[in-house]
């Protein structure tokens, strides 16, 4: 009997393997006889809409995030569950998830593993809903052939080849070889979940050649409503993929405005703006219990102020960046309305907390366990809102000292000796006056007058020869000016651009500029609104084409 058994496994184990090969063959590989990315000649052009083809990002494939996973597995299977809980964190690059440098190491190996195990037994449970059958002995391998395409082009997000049918077929057999039909689904299914086909986007159009790849109709879509929805095309997507709709700008904008419509559109946006900042950290930041007792009771509601702020502003109000940084209210629970001392909860003015830098999650995050950090929360606005190159000291070759404990002295106190080092000037002289500006906050986030019996100073002079110079009284009088600021718009513009095209650096500057000319050729109006942001960036050819490899 054990011996069956090891026998049946081995079967299995070979089948899924096939499954998944022959997944990664139809997605990635040579449908018309050539190589993605064909061979092009190496000579650039310029696409309808301005864009050159040496600026487009490179053809490629993309592993799906583990938010865009459990989307896409709860999609498929329509289980309650959360398919990604407890799966090993996301790479990130320049502080997003969604980037092409994901990648499926052994440890998540196992953990896709394991969640597709569970989910194909929920596929079993339900046979009659995903794959009915009136005589399984009779019609089984027609039956099976019948889910196969439902589900297996579902799961793909486009029709399925033949050669993958065939696999997925042979599949289906070896689970219900001396078993049943509803085994032999149930291994399809698990194979299907472990493909490369469900597990990853490509962007490497039709194998045509030529320097601009122009996606498929299906890879457009998928693209498009990963991008919007952190999820798979819904069925009115699939039918303008069909139409040609896509193909088109004006179709494009079409599907993206309907889509942004969506809840999911909303939790999208909210995860790429707490990314943008870092401040999707809080969940797991922890402070010292001693110093900062009230903590861990508000720390959930800085969570949920965060999601409901973002929603409100694009929901019930302008939309736009400077709002995201200026505004002058929040919405808040009864916990923060306490920890805050406003007048109410819900929404709420508060003049003294103006916009996500001085809201609870940003100022916890960017501070240690028993002090404030004035540096990180001061280098986080220079690279992350005003996209200056701040280096690192270990590019610089410094050996960083931190200042020493002195109960005698303000934090600000202490750390205004990096003004005085000569190796240190020429960035702290840029980076403490957007530090220093918060220090009437404490390090998790609370109002505070004085530190180690001294009054706290938050006036700041910013002299980085850009717009925003000028004196501020403290942190919420400088997001007022960042708020105004076309330099932050034109920042936000690029993070947007990163956040979306998975890739940033030098191995997409050229890109990066190129969608900034697109942005900037928007009405003035437009250009601080993050819905108009993205539509700029899916009409382009940016969105559309990739260069072959």
């Amino acid at each position: 009997m054990l011996r069956l058994l090891q026998l049946r496994r081995s079967r299995v184990t070979l089948a899924l393997a096939a499954a998944a090969i022959a997944g990664c063959t139809g997605q990635l590989g040579d449908r018309d006889g050539s190589r993605p990315g064909g061979d092009g000649d190496g000579d650039g052009i310029t696409l309808p809409d301005g864009t050159e083809s040496v600026s487009l990002l490179p053809a490629r494939i993309r592993r799906l995030t583990n938010a865009e996973y459990a989307a896409s597995a709860r999609a498929l299977t329509r289980t309650t569950a959360d398919p990604s809980e407890g799966f090993a964190p996301d790479s990130r690059q320049d502080g997003y998830t969604v980037n092409d440098a994901q990648r499926v190491d052994p440890v998540l190996a196992k953990q896709l593993a394991a969640s597709a195990e569970a989910l194909a037994a929920e596929v079993k449970s339900k046979l009659a809903e995903f794959a009915p059958c009136a005589d399984p002995a009779a019609q089984g391998e027609s039956c099976a052939t019948d889910f196969i395409r439902s589900f297996g082009g579902r799961a793909y997000r486009r029709p399925l080849d033949t050669a993958e049918i065939d696999g997925l077929l042979t599949v289906y057999r070896v689970g219900a070889k001396g078993a049943t039909y509803a085994d032999g689904v149930e291994l399809v299914a698990r194979a299907v979940l472990q493909s490369a086909g469900f597990l990853y986007l490509t962007e490497i159009g039709d194998g045509s050649g030529g320097s601009a790849l122009e996606l498929t109709p299906h890879e457009l879509a998928s693209s498009l409503s990963y991008l919007i929805t952190a999820g798979p095309p819904d069925d009115p997507l699939l039918e303008a993929a069909t139409s040609g709709a896509l193909s088109t700008p004006e179709g494009r904008e079409t599907e993206v405005r309907r889509l942004l419509q969506t809840s999911a559109a909303r939790d999208r946006i909210v995860r790429v703006v707490r990314e943008w900042l870092g401040i999707d950290r809080i969940a797991m930041t922890a402070k010292d219990s001693n110093v900062y007792g009230e903590f861990a009771a508000v720390r959930p509601s800085m969570e949920i102020e965060t999601e409901a702020f973002v929603n409100e502003v694009l929901s019930s109000s302008t939309g736009t960046v400077g709002e995201l940084l200026g505004a002058d209210w929040s919405v808040i629970d009864e916990p923060l309305r306490g920890f805050y001392g406003a007048q109410g909860a819900g929404r709420v003015s508060l003049s003294n907390r103006r916009g996500l830098l001085n809201q609870g999650a940003f100022l916890a995050v960017y501070a240690h366990a028993t002090e404030t950090a004035p540096v990180l929360r001061g280098v986080t606005v220079l690279r992350r809102v005003t996209c200056s190159d701040i280096p690192s000291p270990t590019e610089l070759n410094i050996n960083v000292v931190p200042p020493v404990p002195d109960p005698s002295k303000t934090t600000r106190d202490r750390f205004a000796i990096h003004s005085t080092d000569a190796e240190c000037r020429s960035c702290h002289d840029h980076i403490d006056p957007f530090g220093f500006s918060f220090e009437q906050f404490d390090g998790m986030g609370k109002i505070r007058e004085t530190d180690n019996g001294h009054p706290v100073d938050s006036a700041v002079t910013v002299a980085m020869g850009a717009d925003i110079d000028g004196a501020y009284a403290d942190s919420n009088a400088l997001a007022q000016a960042l708020s105004r600021s076309p330099m932050v718009r034109s920042c936000f513009a690029r993070q947007v651009f990163r956040a979306s095209a998975g890739r940033s650096g030098k191995s997409a500057a050229e890109s990066e500029e190129s969608f900034l000319r697109a942005w900037e050729a928007a009405p003035e109006a437009e250009q601080g609104k993050i819905v108009e942001t993205l539509v700029t960036y899916v009409k382009s050819s940016l969105f559309s084409h990739r260069r072959p490899q």
